[in-house]
């Protein structure tokens, strides 16, 4: 725990990234004890002078209740006028979702924040914006002047607008764009010294549940399966992880499982 504690210390950019299995509970409502912990830890690093970036996930599953909700409602009217088919009604738009959620999500940080009189900004990204040298540049030069003034950027892929239907994978089939991976080229865009990466476990599993204390790229290994809410796995992590710290970003791997956790 001493390297971790000593880079978290020196460290001057951080970026936290959580993911949608940490912000909702098992039963699909806001996790709000462990987002109002990440909040007031990540309140404590900027009154030490630290300027944070929070890469979060989370919008496409409250929306994803939001439209339940409204498919009820909408159902239970239509029963009473026309009749009701629910069959009719399909499956949800994943593209709705993160629309529906996305407000709701940022509303709850501009709650959190303002306890600690922060202020917090939103930025949706989508992966071409990372593939063009000029908007690579504007979202960084964005980030920096929201970090000059003190506003925590809070930043999330732009579900809506994104243009593929899957995530983008690579020949080998390995997922090549999510939110870890977009943890990951901000962090090395930024210049941060320090990524945190939030998780519902207690740290990077085998496919045996085992913790995994040491990873070597060049042997194979199987990780645990996906997430009970996110779309990926550990395994886009471990890529993720590798190519920032490539790239000289340190990362640590901390868990919302362990009550005693703390950044």
């Amino acid at each position: 725990m001493d390297e971790p504690r000593s880079s978290l210390q020196h460290a001057r950019i951080i970026l936290v990234k959580i993911g949608t299995e940490v912000v909702n509970s098992p039963e699909g409502l806001l996790a709000m004890g462990k987002i109002g912990c990440i909040v007031e830890q990540i309140a404590r690093l900027h009154m030490q002078g630290k300027q944070i970036i929070l890469v979060s996930s989370g919008a496409v599953a409250i929306g994803r209740m939001v439209l339940k909700r409204q498919q009820m409602l909408s159902g239970s009217m239509q029963s009473h006028l026309k009749g009701y088919n629910p069959a009719a009604q399909g499956s949800l738009n994943p593209k709705a979702c993160a629309a529906a959620g996305q407000s709701g999500m940022q509303s709850l940080y501009e709650v959190l924040f303002s306890q600690y009189h922060l202020a917090c900004s939103q930025i949706l990204t989508s992966d071409t914006d990372f593939q063009v040298p000029e908007t690579r540049e504007n979202v960084k030069q964005t980030i920096l002047s929201l970090l000059q003034v003190g506003i925590i950027p809070i930043i999330n892929e732009n579900d809506v607008v994104s243009q593929r239907k899957a995530p983008l994978t690579d020949a080998t089939n390995r997922i090549a764009w999510d939110n870890d991976s977009l943890a990951s080229l901000v962090a090395q865009e930024l210049g941060a010294e320090l990524m945190l990466l939030v998780t519902d476990t207690a740290g990077l599993a085998d496919a045996n549940g085992a913790v995994v204390h040491e990873y070597n790229p060049l042997q194979p290994m199987q990780f645990a399966s996906t997430s009970r809410v996110g779309h990926h796995g550990q395994l886009d992590k471990v890529l993720a992880c590798v190519d920032a710290i490539n790239s000289g970003v340190v990362k640590v791997n901390t868990s919302t499982s362990i009550s005693s956790s703390r950044f």
